[in-house]
Order: structure tokens, then C-alpha cells, then sequence
């Protein structure tokens, strides 16, 4: 009894981070969106039956915004597994009257206990074919995934490589970085995620809509990418034990609507 009791206060000492904790980082980021953009709640997610799904050890929440004419869909997820494993998803996807680059935010609480941050501003031209782009929304920004890296001792760039769908629509920035699940380390992922999406909101003073001719070929490349996106989901969520229809409708959630949130847009 003597010992439990010396070794209690060592075990409070170390107590990982909560999937509450990883929500609360999510939902500080969701309202500077909120704060910025005119959103619009729909029900997208209860028309698939999956706004709040559960399945043996596994659940979620799924949220989704329109935000037109700038943004097309705005998704904040929320889901955990066994062990107090978390996973949330925060993404910002642009319409096809703008260019900005889509903002895509993931943190994994891991059953072992470590954070995995994953951040990208998803490009919607080829990069090396508009230097213009590139130096706008990449270059000139480039500093602050080094930052990142080094604001936690023991963080490190995650060894495990995404799927092929994920890597085809990613930009070189796209950041995936493993953290010791410490309240340092999850102090520094709040400040990466609100820097990130701070400076994606800074990007958008002064944004002026595209022609016509650019508009219909970020719609043809955006719905691309959406597919792409959808499929990742799905292989990953089933790759879980999802049953294969679930699995289905919860990445279609994730990713929105789709098409079907441009028509008239690209005409």
C-alpha cells in the first residue's frame, strides 16, 4: 500500500492529454473562422446519418458550414476510439471563385498517448508552373513549419508515410509531426493550429474573385482533390473496422458535398 501510494503522485505528474483537451484545440480554431467568414449551419451530415455515429469502440461528431461566395464547405469532426484515442478534423474548403488554398487541420490523439499534428494549405494550381502562387502562399511563409518542429523538445516529423490519395493532393508545406502527449506539447499545438489558421484568414484581405476562365478550372481540379479526399477517408476509416458503407457515408460527411456545392458557380 506504501508503495501505490509513492508512485500516485509520480503517475499525476505525467497524465496524458485528453480527447476533450484535442476538441477544445479544434473548437478555439473553428471560431476565428466563425469570427471571419458568414457561415452557414446545414445539415449535410444527419442526411447521411452520421452527424453523431457510433460503432463498437468507435464514435463521432461531424459538423458542417457553407460559407459561400468564399468558402464552399467548412467541416469540424470529432472522433475517438479505443484506448481514449481522438481524432479531429478542421478543414476550410475555398470555392472556386478564389484561389486561396484550401486549410486542412488533423489532430491524433493516439491511444498511446502521443499527439500527431498535421497541418497544409492545400494549393489549387500546380506550383511549379505559377511562381507567382508559390511565393505568395508558400515561400513567403516558409519559416513557420521549422517553428513548429522546433517548439516542442521531442517532437518529430512522423515517420509514417499518408496514403497515395492524401500525398497527391498535399503541398510541399503539408506538416506531420509526432509530439509527446504533455501539456507542453499540447500548448504548442494550440498556438500552430491558431497561427495557421490565423495567417490563412490574413491571406484573405484584399482577396479579389477570379475570372470566369480560372473559376471553371479550380472547379475541375477542387472536385478532383474532393474525390480524392473522400476515398482516403473511406480506405482509412475501414482500414479501422468500419463496416464499409459507414465507412463510406462518415468520409462524405468529412469532406461535404462536393460538386453539387458549385453548381452555378463554374458556368
Amino acid at each position: 500500500a506504501v508503495q501505490r501510494s509513492a508512485l500516485a503522485p509520480a503517475a499525476r505528474l505525467i497524465q496524458m492529454v485528453s480527447a476533450d483537451d484535442v476538441a477544445a484545440v479544434q473548437a478555439e480554431c473553428l471560431s476565428k473562422i466563425e469570427a471571419s467568414f458568414k457561415l452557414s449551419e446545414r445539415d449535410f451530415a444527419d442526411t447521411l446519418d452520421c452527424a453523431s455515429w457510433s460503432a463498437g469502440e468507435q464514435s463521432g461528431d461531424i459538423k458542417g458550414w457553407a460559407g459561400e461566395p468564399k468558402l464552399g464547405w467548412v467541416t469540424s469532426a470529432v472522433m475517438r476510439g479505443s484506448a481514449g484515442a481522438c481524432t479531429t478534423e478542421l478543414s476550410a474548403w475555398v470555392a472556386p471563385s478564389y484561389d486561396l488554398p484550401h486549410l486542412l487541420q488533423q489532430i491524433e490523439l493516439l491511444a498511446s498517448g502521443e499527439l500527431v499534428l498535421k497541418l497544409d494549405y492545400i494549393a489549387r494550381y500546380d506550383l511549379p508552373s505559377d511562381p507567382q502562387y508559390l511565393q505568395e502562399y508558400y515561400l513567403s511563409i516558409a519559416g513557420w513549419r521549422d517553428e513548429v518542429i522546433g517548439s516542442v523538445e521531442g517532437a518529430a516529423l512522423s515517420s509514417a508515410q499518408p496514403d497515395l490519395f492524401t500525398r497527391c493532393i498535399s503541398s510541399p508545406m503539408q506538416l506531420s509531426l509526432v509530439l509527446p502527449g504533455t501539456d507542453e506539447a499540447l500548448a504548442a499545438v494550440k498556438t500552430a493550429c491558431v497561427a495557421h489558421v490565423e495567417r490563412w484568414v490574413g491571406h484573405w484581405e484584399g482577396a479579389a474573385e477570379v475570372n470566369r476562365m480560372k473559376r471553371g478550372g479550380l472547379f475541375s481540379r477542387d472536385t478532383k482533390m474532393h474525390r480524392m479526399r473522400f476515398q482516403s477517408h473511406a480506405d482509412s476509416l475501414a482500414a479501422t473496422g468500419l463496416e464499409a458503407a459507414l465507412a463510406e457515408r462518415v468520409a462524405q460527411a468529412l469532406v461535404g458535398p462536393g460538386d453539387e456545392q458549385y453548381v452555378g458557380q463554374a458556368s
